[in-house]
């Protein structure tokens, strides 16, 4: 009999832990889950050498098969597992992940057919109906494509990948923790690890104090919000990724580490010594409101949470609190045992939670020692998951306290965590918790006993700033808008909120604007304040004035004084917003209850052009005239469109008499990365007492901006023996030219080089911020790097980025430089040589294997500076020598002539053209035809599409290899790509080698009545 180990739960949303960063994505500004090419390919990692990735046995599936056993002992519902189907989305998710392999499933035929490189098979699904020969087929399958695909791909991360295609059949929680995620949410979980106390984050690309940690060192020693750290011990942090610094601020505690702060208002840097230590994170923050109400904040349900919100209790009430706001927003949850801590120390009888899985049925009941029976009032939002709803669900089916906010997230399912031998974890769906009354909240969250919705209006409607939101979201991301989400016989949607208050909102003053989120695009409307800033909100007020006036701790008494000070907040709202919106210029009255005349609408959206360039700004126009006889009232509009730039922008027109009209202008900025399309603009009119409006729909093209591409050559010029050549102990410049040789200039152009070997390395200089560049154009700057006695590893590997910001595009490749042995370095020399054969190798060190950096034709002359065995070195410029071999050349009495030496540009990105027949389309296919070229080499050309109203994310439908084409360096393509209704992204991915690689995006929209009938769908659940 299975029995639940309440210690060993975990629940959680997928919003905020490491632990469900593969389950939930945010769309991006184009409306689509962004696809970071080249993110989560299993290429060998940084500083991994291509054999220890591949030393693990793929074929033996050993963390597949314990996932498989895990699966079929524990999952919640057995219903669930689909042997085929679960094949299926490993493989999808392989082919994700691995570039040139390519699925092709065909279920109805009970066959899929596998393409690795210019290799294809038909493999059998037809005896896939068990989890043993589910895993027979896929141990079949990857024998194929392990020998077909391209070498260097950490196979272990084949397989997890695999097996998060299997989970994702289940539910959207059951996920494999690759090891490095799972060290970070044991970190999360247990509220505790060796540090600085810091909270940082990456803020105008700098490495930034967002919070120091209460009574930590970094508190202690006088570091502040804002600083920037500019240096980690020795190393820049511009060289580091935001998770890199977090881990060489990590360590053992009592070890030492030395920050260097650059602070506001001080000329050097500031240096702080510090020694590590255990840093406990707390969960609970609580402060003493006006009129002697406790408030008390839970981030997450951590190990100690429930005692630290005991002690929070405690300190409160010596301070004479009467009553509490218990404010559980944006919680994603965490620990069962937490969440039951917590309501336990409000409730004295009833049961908090039942754990349901398979038969059995785990109730957890109250204690009735040390209960706290004060008054409560709760505070939610859709960010509030798991344990937090479970807090909230039993205060409030027990009776116990006031719930106020929004729907929480809705996720009522349990998950345990179980520990593989390689250092990763399976976090696998086992039960469903329910609330008191056996109700589930599973895909339908908590909902409040006030509602509260946050309305903006802008103090002007002049600028693209100007947000103007007087509805909820059209669209919800919350659990049951999760893929495979599951379903709940206990979970019945009939609740609804006793009261509804809409409210103007005022987003809080920020004492450092420069700490906004770097990327960061519109307004939140469920933004917290940063760090440990306190601001008393609407919602907390609320809460307080409800809690202040409640004589007794019961929900029913609470509803009956909230009912009152609603009635007069109501009101207070109401005339806010006539106010507001008149200083804008509408008249915003409301309907009188007397009858009167019908009125006659008819409504108009316009475009001031029909197209658009990327980085625009649109200008919608909305027209109401009423031809009827009676006035109408609360005139509004709200757009529905594909595009999230544009989706729920609303309009105002408010009242308008017999015979006159009102028009809304409403500006709109285009991304400057906005990529081709054509956007269809529905809009919705609505009026006080339901009088009808309609529009016709508005097309508009927008016109991607010519993109940059990024070509370099790189040279290592050695600072130290001059043989350019890596030995330890030695300083090294790689000089870099960056060239534009796309059509577009790239206005935010930077260059980044990050350390992948690990402490051996030193990056002195790392990063460059360049000026524009135009097509055509170039730069040539130098990183400097040093090779320290620490090094253990036999070869130095450091990534070179180059990126523009604004258009988001981007050239990634790893430079590996083995670490000779010691040398005196070359002899000095003089005199010329002479180039004897038609074209000799420049070369940056005296060695075979080294970089060629030019070539040089017949005749070429160089001034020799030393001789090293069989190379002599050779001066190319001022700046910079290079190695050639002695059997190329032969002495010579002439001066150095190298007018015709040819640059060698290492990396030279795919130029990728497209066929565009049209941007929209009827037909559920549509052909897409083109060509890659490069310099040197074409590898392979693949597609993705993703449809959002069709749960499509990310779908490889193509793939052409250039394996045995007859030239290397062009591949042309042609391609039906599947179509969705609405809006598709088509992306063309076109591959140089494994990093050097390009992409060109576009949106096909598939018109069709059914993409009517869903923009009304979302338009209608908005205003729900």
């Amino acid at each position: 009999m299975r029995r639940f180990s309440p210690s060993g739960l975990f629940i959680a949303c997928a919003a905020a832990l490491a632990a469900l960063v593969l389950t939930v994505a945010n769309p991006t500004p184009e409306g689509l889950v962004h696809l970071g090419f080249g993110d989560r390919e299993v290429r060998a990692a940084p500083g991994q050498s291509l054999s220890k990735a591949a030393k693990h046995d793929l074929s033996a599936l050993d963390v597949f098969n314990v996932t498989l056993v895990r699966v079929r002992d524990a999952y919640v519902d057995p219903s669930r597992i689909d042997p085929k189907n679960m094949l299926y989305s490993a493989l999808d998710s392989v082919q994700f992940n691995i570039p040139e392999v390519l699925i092709d499933p065909y279920p109805e035929e009970e066959r899929v057919i596998v393409h690795v490189n210019d290799q294809k098979k038909s493999f059998s699904t037809k005896a896939v109906d068990s989890p043993w020969r589910l895993s027979g087929k896929l141990k079949e399958i990857f024998r194929f494509i392990e020998t077909h695909m391209n070498p260097g791909a950490d196979l272990a991360q084949v397989e997890y990948a695999a097996i998060n295609g299997m989970l994702n059949t289940l539910d959207p929680h059951s996920v494999l923790l690759d090891p490095e995620t799972a060290r970070e949410m044991d970190m999360n979980t247990s509220g505790k690890f060796g540090g600085l106390g810091i909270v940082v984050g990456m803020r105008n690309r700098k490495l930034t104090v967002l919070r120091p940690i209460k009574g930590t060192p970094a508190e202690r020693a006088g570091i502040l919000r804002a600083d920037h750290i500019a240096k980690i011990d020795a190393e820049l942090t511009e060289n580091l990724t935001l998770q890199e610094a977090v881990d060489r601020m990590r360590g053992a505690p009592d070890t030492k580490v030395t920050l260097w702060i650059r602070r506001k208002g001080e000329s050097e840097l500031l240096r702080f010594d510090l020694d590590r230590a255990i840093i406990r994170v707390e969960s609970v923050e609580s402060r003493m409101l006006s009129k002697n109400v406790g408030y008390i904040r839970i981030r997450q349900f951590s190990g100690r949470t429930g005692q630290e919100t005991r002690e929070a209790i405690d300190t409160l009430e010596g301070k004479g609190a009467k009553g509490w706001v218990l404010d559980l927003r944006s919680n994603p949850g965490g620990l069962l045992e937490q969440a039951i801590e917590v309501s336990d120390l409000f409730i004295d009888q009833g049961t908090i939670v039942t754990t349901v899985g398979g038969r059995e049925r785990e109730p957890r009941r109250a204690r009735r020692q040390d209960t706290n029976k004060k008054p409560v009032a709760v505070l939610v939002n859709t960010g509030s998951a798991s344990a937090s709803e479970i807090v909230a669900g039993a205060l409030k089916n027990l009776d116990r306290a006031l719930v106020i906010g929004s729907n929480t997230f809705g996720k009522g399912s349990v998950q345990v965590l179980y520990d593989n031998k390689d250092g990763s974890k399976l976090k696998l769906t086992i039960a469903q918790y329910l609330t008191p009354g056996d109700r589930s909240i599973q895909s339908l969250g908590i909902v409040p006993d006030i509602g509260l919705q946050r309305m903006l209006v802008p103090e002007k409607n002049d600028e693209p700033t100007d947000y103007l939101r007087l509805l909820p979201p059209s669209r919800s991301y919350r659990e049951k808008d999760l893929r495979a989400h599951l379903t709940s016989r206990y979970a019945t949607d009939e609740n609804k909120p006793t009261y509804e208050l809409p409210f103007i909102y005022e987003p809080p003053t920020r004492p450092d604007e420069n700490l906004e989120a770097e990327g960061a695009e519109g307004i939140q409307m469920e933004e917290e304040p940063l760090g440990d800033e306190f601001v008393l909100d609407f919602e907390i007020a609320l809460a307080r004035d409800v809690v202040v006036r409640s004589a007794h701790g019961r929900r029913d008494e609470m509803v009956e004084v909230a009912a009152k000070i609603l009635e007069q907040r109501q009101a207070a709202e109401e005339e806010k917003l006539v106010e507001a919106l008149g200083k804008l210029g509408v008249d915003w009255r409301d309907a009188p209850k007397r009858e009167e005349a019908r009125p006659q609408l008819e409504a108009s959206l316009s475009t001031d052009k029909s197209s658009y360039d990327a980085g625009d700004t649109v200008t919608l126009s909305g027209t109401v005239t009423n031809q009827g006889q009676g006035p109408a009232y609360r005139v509004h509009a709200r757009v529905a469109s594909d595009d999230m730039v544009f989706e729920d922008t609303e309009m105002v027109f408010g009242y308008i008499p017999a015979g006159e009209s009102r028009t809304w202008k409403v500006q709109v900025k285009l991304p400057d990365a906005a990529y081709d399309r054509v956007d269809r603009l529905d809009v919705e009119f609505t009026e006080a007492r339901g009088n009808a409006v309609a529009a016709a729909p508005v097309n508009l093209r927008v016109v991607a901006a010519d993109r940059p591409v990024f070509a370099y050559s790189h040279q290592l010029v050695d600072e130290s023996n001059g043989d350019g050549l890596v030995q330890i102990g030695e300083t090294h410049h790689l000089r870099v030219t960056i060239k534009n040789t796309g059509k577009g200039t790239a206005k935010e152009p930077t260059a980044l080089l990050r350390n992948a070997s690990g402490d051996g390395i030193l990056l002195k200089k790392a990063r460059f911020e360049l000026d524009p560049l135009a097509p055509g154009e170039s730069k040539t700057l130098d990183f400097v790097f040093d090779v320290k006695p620490e090094l253990r590893e036999d070869e130095v590997v450091v990534e070179m980025t180059v990126y523009d910001a604004n258009l988001h595009v981007s050239v990634i490749e790893k430079l590996h430089y083995p670490v000779r042995v010691p040398s005196a370095g070359p002899t000095p020399a003089k005199g010329y040589v002479q180039v004897a054969r038609q074209e000799a190798a420049v070369l940056e060190g005296a060695a075979e294997d080294a970089s060629r950096v030019a070539s040089a034709p017949k005749g070429a002359v160089f001034q020799v500076t030393g001789r090293l065995g069989d190379w002599y070195r050779v001066r190319l410029d001022d700046k910079r020598p290079g190695f050639i071999a002695s059997e190329d050349v032969r002495p010579t009495k002439s001066r150095a002539k190298q007018s015709k030496l040819t640059t060698n540009w290492q990396v030279t990105p795919p130029a990728i053209s497209v066929e565009i027949p049209a941007y929209v389309t009827q037909d559920a296919t549509y052909r897409l035809s083109g060509s890659a070229t490069d310099d040197t080499h074409v590898e392979d050309v693949y597609v993705f599409v993703s449809n959002r109203d069709s749960e499509v994310e990310n779908r490889k439908v193509f793939y052409k290899s250039n394996r045995g084409g007859g030239k290397p360096n062009e591949l042309p393509f042609q391609a039906e790509i599947p179509l969705g209704l609405g809006t598709n992204q088509v992306t063309v991915v076109a591959r140089e080698n494994d990093e050097v690689k390009s992409t060109h995006t576009v949106y096909v929209y598939r018109s069709g009545d059914t993409v009517t009938a869903a923009h009304s769908e979302r338009k209608s659940a908005g205003r729900q």
